[in-house]
């Protein structure tokens, strides 16, 4: 019999080599397909996104849903380890993410979990009926969905009243883009990015994947629910709690912005690099957390 730590090791090899064979080492991002890997099913990077959303929401007791589950290791941590009664939904016909709703069907089954967990099913057009869940969540997902607008929506739609939505979305409005690992240009256009990113020897064409979302388009998206829901908050005071103390860990290529930072640090310029930030919306991730009324 495989044990549960041989077979996860089985899952991590393969999507070691699906992240090698798309190509998206060395074109998009220099971190190595392992690192990547390992971090998808890293216990600590699970609780670390749980504990931020318990800074807004108790969970005991609550339905969860997630948006986007990519390979399901959320999904499973959270039912076997944090005592979440949390379902997902991932896409299995989309190009990009073609590997990841299958091998998250072989994550349940190695934990012994229904399959139900994880529906082939997209965040525009979501499978449960309007007040369903007291959380809805969802991280690192919006800016690569066809219409961020629409999966807000529906995510809006299936959320009870006094449930709370949070939803982790790197911000292009800021000086970081965390999928090429590079600094970046506050709301650059399209045409300036694919320059940019050929410049640092990379394939532009991933960029035509992703939806440049900032704080402001954000804002424009929700406008609509006026009325429908509060917002709780933006995620500034975690990233400038992040930026001050640097206690953020170095998933993917964080560890160069955090070298960066350590500069800044250094020259004593952080407390203005604040200021501005705050004004400029400069916050990354944006960690959109509202309460629908």
């Amino acid at each position: 019999m495989i044990s549960f730590s041989s077979a996860l090791d089985n899952i991590i090899d393969k999507v070691t080599r699906s992240i090698t064979n798309s190509g998206y080492i060395g074109k998009v991002t220099l971190v190595p397909a392992e690192k990547l890997a390992q971090e998808y099913f890293s216990n600590e990077r699970i609780d670390e996104q749980i504990h931020v959303l318990r800074k807004f929401t108790q969970t005991e007791g609550k339905e969860v849903l997630e948006i986007g589950s990519g390979y399901g290791y959320f999904v499973v941590r959270g039912r076997l380890d944090h005592g979440l009664s949390i379902r997902g939904v991932e896409p299995s016909q989309d190009p990009l993410f073609d590997t990841t709703y299958n091998i998250s069907q072989e994550l349940l089954k190695i934990f012994n979990l229904p399959s139900s967990c994880i529906l082939n099913a997209t965040g525009e057009i979501l499978p449960f009926p309007d007040n369903t869940f007291d959380i809805v969540y969802s991280s690192n997902v919006l800016e690569h969905v066809e219409s961020p607008e629409m999966v807000l929506d529906e995510a809006i739609r299936v959320l009870r009243p006094e449930g709370i939505l949070q939803f982790v979305i790197p911000n292009f409005g800021s000086w970081w883009e965390g999928h090429y690992g590079v600094f970046w240009f506050p709301n650059t256009p399209l045409w300036f990015a694919k320059i940019y990113v050929r410049f640092l020897g990379r394939d532009s064409a991933f960029l035509n994947t992703l939806q440049f979302i900032n704080h402001n388009q954000l804002k424009g998206m929700l406008r609509k629910h006026q009325g429908q829901i509060e917002i709780v908050d933006w995620g500034f005071n975690i990233w400038e709690e992040r930026l001050r103390n640097l206690s953020f860990s170095e998933w993917s290529s964080l560890g160069k912005l955090k070298s960066f930072l350590t500069i800044l640090h250094k020259m004593k310029v952080v407390e203005v690099v604040i200021w501005i930030g705050k004004l400029l919306h400069w916050e990354t991730p944006i960690i959109l957390t509202l309460r629908k009324i």
